[in-house]
């Protein structure tokens, strides 16, 4: 691995943990039954995903249109609470963040919305180590357009060749690659720590 100056995260799944099905489980019982499986996929694929998570709506238009389309009778203080209540902490992942900060710059790169980047910040204390995170719902763009994985760089300070990203999904992975990034894909603390000592990013304990 060649010279490395910063560390740049995934938030969903590297930092934090997920739980979408909770919430499509609620969305299919405020619809009128219907299975998750089912529904996730179909939310997912929706286009209103995108036009949230890259800016072009905001929240109160994205939950109602979100209402609308499913069906769902949710005031917007509730749909906000129940799209929030999907994250829990990433154990060990603070522990690492913390031992890389003393030798590396750190940046966030995430797909997000305004309503779990807010959430995130108020719950999580982890992201305080990240100074200048790069949101894909300011950026415009997410993963694994080039223009974002640059715009994480630039927030770092370092060249993206001199940056490390990690991520969950191969194909932002192999977005990061492409634009001049090295890259690891996360595939537990465990192995996402060994992964760091091999390459002498981090100590052994």
């Amino acid at each position: 691995m060649g010279s490395i100056q910063a560390v740049i995260f995934d938030l969903g799944r590297v930092l934090v943990n997920v739980h979408v099905r909770r919430l499509m489980d609620f969305f299919c019982k405020e619809a009128g039954g219907g299975d998750a499986f089912q529904m996730l996929p179909r939310i997912m694929a929706d286009p209103l995903m995108t036009q949230y998570s890259t800016g072009q709506i905001d929240s109160r238009r994205f939950h109602q249109a979100l209402c609308d389309q499913y069906g769902l009778k949710l005031s917007f203080d509730d749909f906000a609470l129940r799209w929030c209540d999907i994250f829990s902490p990433m154990d060990g992942m603070e522990e690492i963040v913390a031992a890389l900060s003393d030798k590396f710059k750190l940046g966030l790169l995430s797909d997000t919305d305004p309503l779990h980047w807010e959430y995130i910040q108020s719950h999580f204390p982890l992201v305080r180590y990240f100074i200048r995170p790069t949101l894909s719902f300011e950026v415009g763009t997410t993963k694994p357009n080039r223009e974002i994985y640059l715009a994480a760089a630039k927030n770092t300070g370092a060249r993206p060749e001199n940056c490390l990203f990690i991520d969950d999904l191969e194909e932002n992975v192999n977005g990061a690659k492409a634009a001049g990034m090295q890259a690891i894909r996360f595939e537990g603390v465990e192995q996402f720590s060994m992964d760091l000592r091999k390459f002498g990013l981090l100590q052994s304990e």
